[in-house]
C-alpha cells in the first residue's frame, strides 16, 4: 500500500500546479498500482491453495504475447527509470499467440520484471519474446545485467520460501514468487528455466505452447 499512498500524497501536494496531462498520468499510475496490489493478494491466495494441495484453476485461452509485453513494459518503465535501469523489449512484428491464462501469464512476467528491477542494480533489463514454430512453443525471456546468481542458489531458487540473496542480505517478500511462477507455468503446460553467471546477469525463460499447436499427451 505504501506506493499507492505515496502517489496520492504527491498528487495532492502538486494538484494546484500540475497540468491536466500530469494529473491523468498520475491517476493512471495509481490505478496500475491498485491493480498490482490486487494481483499480489491473488498471488497470496494462490500460495494458500497450492500449499494446501488444492489445484489452482487455469483457463487456457489464446493470449497475444506481444501486446501483453508492451503493456507490462510501459507499466514498469517508471519503476525501472526510478531504479536507473533501462527497460527494453524485443518482440516479433507479427502476432505471437500462446495458450495460457492471461492473468496468470501477466503475474508471471510481472514477477520476473519486478525481480529484475530489484536486483539489476541500475543495469539494463530486456524482455524478449520469440516463437519456435518447429516445436510449437513460444519463449518469453527476462534478462538483466545484474550480479547474477550462484550455481548453489540456481538449484534452489524455485523452491518455496527461497530467495537468491546473500547471507545477511535482506530482500522484501516471502520468497514464494518464483515458486508460484513455476507452479503457474506448469499448470499452463509450460516450463521455466534460468541461465545465470555470477557477475554477468541472469535470464529467466518461460516456454509455453503456441495457440494452434498440438496439445501435449
Amino acid at each position: 500500500m505504501t506506493p499507492i499512498v505515496g502517489r496520492l500524497d504527491l498528487l495532492r501536494r502538486t494538484l494546484d500546479k500540475a497540468s491536466k496531462e500530469k494529473i491523468e498520468w498520475s491517476l493512471d499510475q495509481i490505478d496500475w498500482l491498485i491493480s498490482r496490489f490486487v494481483k499480489r493478494a491473488t498471488t497470496l491466495l494462490d500460495v494458500s491453495r497450492l500449499t494446501s494441495g488444492v489445484e489452482v484453476s487455469i483457463a487456457k485461452v489464446p493470449v497475444e504475447v506481444c501486446e501483453l509485453v508492451r503493456l507490462i513494459s510501459e507499466n514498469f518503465r517508471p519503476l525501472a527509470l526510478h531504479a536507473r535501469s533501462d527497460l527494453k523489449i524485443k518482440i516479433p512484428q507479427d502476432a505471437l499467440t500462446v495458450m495460457a491464462d492471461s492473468l496468470a501469464l501477466e503475474q508471471i512476467i510481472d514477477n520476473l520484471v519486478s525481480n529484475a528491477i530489484k536486483y539489476a542494480g541500475g543495469k539494463p533489463i530486456l524482455i524478449k519474446a520469440s516463437a519456435d514454430t518447429g516445436k510449437g512453443v513460444a519463449h518469453i525471456a527476462v534478462s538483466d545485467d545484474g550480479p547474477g546468481i550462484s550455481p548453489d542458489n540456481v538449484e534452489r531458487i524455485f523452491q518455496r520460501f527461497e530467495r537468491a540473496v546473500k547471507p545477511g542480505e535482506h530482500s522484501g517478500g516471502f520468497g514464494v514468487g518464483l515458486w508460484i511462477v513455476k507452479q503457474l507455468c506448469e499448470a499452463m503446460d509450460g516450463t521455466i528455466e534460468i541461465k545465470s553467471t555470477p557477475g554477468a546477469g541472469s535470464t529467466f525463460c518461460i516456454t509455453l505452447p503456441l495457440a494452434g499447436s498440438k496439445e501435449p499427451e
